[in-house]
């Protein structure tokens, strides 16, 4: 399986009068990636902080994951990690407290996909197809990447399908031709971009969900 792999303040006054200098900017970065076959779960967290160019600092306390604090990676840059084995969790939570003692939170949510497969073990690549899941339909910023793998042919074909307002996809056959006749194995990769204000901090964040594969007879 291949992982696949994110105001300037100005003021005039009197000599007599002191300015203060604006707080830096600072954006957060999270991802987590969660793998269904192996049951493990990989989740990172940068902040980043400067007016132009933005680098990675340490947090005063580090970062907390799910409630459990993350482990501090200085090289080759500063992040936060956090490995472990477990089940896929809806919601996913990134905690971390400023130099100043506040409290930040930043929250993602993404429905898992526990079935799928078009409903037989072999299909035609000359007629359309309907594939369907267990699991919520794409929500906003969401993608389902189909990957198509034959080991015989040394062929990888990925799919990508970024709208559906159902727990399926119509695959016409024009799509499946582009899979030669034969053994595929296919695994999804669900993926969510998640954008939030964290307490005044920009903050981003990118769930992947990869799927167990199944084995898939293409025939003409």
């Amino acid at each position: 399986m291949k992982y696949i792999f994110f105001t300037f303040l100005a003021a005039m006054a009197c000599p007599a009068c002191q300015s203060s200098k604006p707080e830096p900017k600072r954006t957060l970065e999270c991802y987590v990636r969660f793998l269904e076959t192996e049951g493990a779960i990989h989740a990172e967290a940068t902040l980043r902080e400067g007016d132009t160019l933005q680098q990675p600092v340490e947090v005063p306390g580090g970062f907390f994951y799910q409630g459990k604090a993350m482990k501090l990676r200085s090289l080759p840059s500063i992040t936060y990690l956090n490995d472990h084995s477990g089940g896929f969790d809806l919601k996913h939570r990134f905690d971390w407290k400023d130099a100043k003692s506040q409290a930040h939170t930043f929250e993602m949510e993404m429905s898992p996909i526990s079935e799928f497969g078009f409903g037989a073990s072999a299909i035609s690549r000359s007629k359309p197809q309907t594939f369907r899941w267990k699991g919520a339909p794409l929500d906003k910023g969401e993608a389902l990447v189909f990957m198509w793998e034959n080991n015989a042919l040394g062929k990888t074909v990925p799919m990508n399908v970024i709208n559906s307002a159902q727990s399926q996809v119509e695959f016409p056959a024009a799509k499946l031709a582009e899979l030669a006749p034969g053994q595929w194995t296919l695994y999804l990769v669900r993926k969510k971009l998640t954008k939030a204000n964290a307490g005044g901090v920009a903050a981003s964040g990118i769930i992947e969900y990869y799927t167990k594969t199944d084995s898939i007879e293409v025939g003409e």
